[in-house]
């Protein structure tokens, strides 16, 4: 199931990927952000027909795969141990959620775990029970996807700034803030996603069937 989520977004990441490195290159370059120039090569990265865009399944696959799961995790949840939301599905989140009716969650699952590790296993089972729900599979795949630009835009920030922030002008300084503001952005997104995508479970697992 992930992998074919992942699919269906492969795309999107290349055309994030082209338009950083893009923006990068012309600051390197040319001292400044060449619009013209970004348009002109964006064109030749992602036109059909052009080596690079061939190429470009590969260079995606490489570039989201640098990091391991765990690091993308600790990358956007800011958490060490217990990252993720299904941690803290029980005791925080089936609590909070209007949707998600209690008393049919225990009668299908029992009482409900209160150990982070036992409570992501135990949503875990419920997601492999209801991941092919239409609401679960639309709110899996926008976690994905915000989690994968959320840590290339990490990668970015890293790469980038080590290079350019020896080029202390104007330009450099907006840039450097654009990508921290572009991180940030989508880790909050990607953190928002995935604690919708715990909740959906939750509220389709309680349903009264």
């Amino acid at each position: 199931m992930a992998k074919r989520i992942k699919d269906t977004y492969q795309k999107h990441l290349w055309v994030f990927i082209s338009v950083n490195i893009l923006i990068f290159w012309s600051i390197f370059v040319y001292g400044a952000i060449d619009f013209d120039e970004i348009k002109l090569n964006l064109y030749e990265f992602t036109g059909a027909k052009s080596l690079i865009f061939i190429l470009s399944p590969i260079i995606t696959l490489v570039l989201n795969g640098i990091m391991p799961n765990s690091i993308k995790e600790t990358i956007i949840f800011w958490k060490v141990k217990n990252r993720l939301p299904g941690c803290r599905a029980f005791s925080h989140f089936a609590i909070r959620d209007p949707r998600i009716n209690i008393e049919s969650l225990k009668n299908k699952i029992g009482e409900f775990p209160k150990e982070p590790d036992e409570q992501n296993r135990v949503w875990y089972s419920l997601y492999q029970k209801y991941g092919n729900d239409e609401v679960v599979w639309g709110s899996h795949r926008d976690f994905l996807i915000t989690r994968d630009l959320a840590s290339l835009s990490f990668l970015f920030l890293v790469i980038f700034g080590s290079i350019l922030i020896f080029y202390a002008n104007s330009i450099v300084s907006i840039y450097l803030f654009y990508l921290m503001i572009q991180y940030l952005i989508l880790s909050f997104s990607s953190r928002n996603y995935g604690n919708r995508f715990v909740c959906n479970v939750l509220a389709k697992a309680s349903e009264n069937r």
